[in-house]
Order: C-alpha cells, then sequence, then structure tokens
C-alpha cells in the first residue's frame, strides 16, 4: 500500500520532531510503534548494519511482514522490533508468541525464496523498546541479537 502524498508529509513532520528529541504521547498505538520502529533503525545503523528493507512485505501474502531486513559483516540479519510501554505486563521480547514466531519464520523464507542469490548466513534479532509514561524519561533500548527461532 502506498503511502498518500499527506501521510510521507506527516510521517517526516514525525521524524523531524524525533530527531531533535520531541517524543509521541503515551496512548497512540500506532504513532508509538512508528516511534519504535524509528529508534530501532536509528539504533542499527549506530551499530554498523545498513539497512536494506524496512516494513518488507511478501508479494504473495501481504500478511508477511519483516520489520527490517538489514546486513552486517556478511550476515542477512531479519530485525523484528516491539515498542512497548514499560507498564506493559509482558516485555517486547517475550510478546513475540508462538503463532507471532510461525509468522514471521513464514516471512523470512518468503523473503529468502525472492532474492537471488540466497545468502548463506542469516539470523533474527529482536529490538525491544520501554516507552516511559512520562516524556521525561528516555526510552530504554535492548537488542536481543541471534534469536533462535530457526530449525
Amino acid at each position: 500500500m502506498a503511502l498518500t502524498l499527506r501521510a510521507r508529509f506527516k510521517r517526516l513532520l514525525e521524524f523531524t520532531f524525533w530527531s531533535f528529541g520531541k517524543r509521541p504521547g503515551i496512548g497512540n498505538s500506532s504513532v508509538s510503534g512508528r516511534y519504535g520502529e524509528w529508534m530501532g533503525r536509528k539504533l542499527l545503523k549506530s551499530k554498523g548494519f545498513s539497512i536494506k528493507s524496512t516494513n518488507w512485505r511478501s508479494p504473495k501474502d501481504r500478511r508477511l511482514e519483516i520489520d527490517v531486513v538489514c546486513i552486517k559483516e556478511g550476515v542477512l540479519v531479519f530485525v523484528e522490533i516491539r515498542a512497548r510501554s514499560e507498564q506493559a505486563l509482558v516485555n517486547g521480547f517475550h510478546s513475540i508468541n508462538i503463532r507471532k514466531r510461525k509468522s514471521l519464520v513464514r516471512a523470512f523464507k518468503a523473503y529468502l525464496s525472492e532474492i537471488k542469490p540466497s545468502p548463506e548466513h542469516y539470523r533474527f534479532d529482536v529490538i525491544e523498546i520501554d516507552l516511559p509514561a512520562t516524556k521525561d524519561v528516555k526510552p530504554r533500548i535492548f537488542h536481543h541479537e541471534n534469536v533462535a527461532i530457526f530449525h
């Protein structure tokens, strides 16, 4: 689904505000999710990852999505970004249940079938972002590397 010009402009404004330290308010989960993905991409870039794709969707099944696909040191890395309130009962890492894991594996396989040549090495990472209830506290970010999801 292509974004309208108005939606693209709105996203650009969000990214600009966030770059200057203004964070979104609590309660709007779609904006918090975009903010979390923006922070996750920023973290990956600062760690030397080269981002190939964001919000990739399978052309055959649009339900299959990968938040970020990137490369570091010749390894293809699939990244799931989970932004949640720090007051949530379950943290971002543990919020990836069995059903979500199966969906992610299907998405990874779909992505791998689309690219040629197929990479020799790949892995799955999770970036967990705990969004504080107050704006004067910075979000906490955890990068879980090489999470066991493949058999």
